[in-house]
């Protein structure tokens, strides 16, 4: 084989190696499996300000810092790694997260659902019963309903901005 395209070949190979390790410690953090004895204090930096005093501002780099405890999976094998991932496969652990949180911005928007059909309920009753008083409830409903669901949406996006 020729010496360039050997070098070439391994140089590729080292590249998805070193992605594949990274990937590795990842999941094993997010598992838990963090080596106590290794985790150190260290600096990390944040594309957006977190919302909290220890976030500062480096005008060099041009981003938001701040010094956290840098977690360090625990040193294992290839086998122990492929027994760890027949039990816990890559992305579980996140969907699962994500399905069971709800946020502010959904709860509020429930609510304004609810009081949709509440309102509709008793528009329909307040006609039977008086014209002038349904009137009255359909126009109150239709300018409330969507400025609940527009802070709903506001409340979502904040919510979004600041897990970044």
């Amino acid at each position: 084989m020729n010496a360039k395209v050997e070098e070439f070949i391994n140089k590729k190979k080292d590249e998805l190696r070193e992605k594949e390790l990274i990937k590795r410690e990842k999941h094993l953090i997010s598992l838990g499996l963090i080596d106590e004895n290794k985790t150190k204090r260290g600096i990390v930096y944040l594309d957006n300000w977190d919302g909290t005093k220890d976030c500062k501002f480096d005008k060099d780099k041009n981003k938001y810092y701040k010094e956290s405890y840098v977690p360090i999976a625990v040193e294992i094998t290839d086998e122990e790694y492929q027994e760890i991932l027949k039990y816990a496969p890559e992305g579980q652990e996140a969907t699962q997260q994500k399905k069971a949180k709800t946020t502010w911005g959904d709860t509020i928007e429930i609510i304004a659902y609810w009081y949709l059909v509440l309102c509709i309920i008793a528009t329909i009753f307040l006609f039977y019963d008086s014209g002038l008083l349904g009137v009255t409830m359909l126009l109150s409903t239709t300018v409330t309903f969507p400025f609940i669901m527009g802070v709903s949406k506001i409340v979502s996006a904040a919510e979004k901005y600041l897990q970044k």
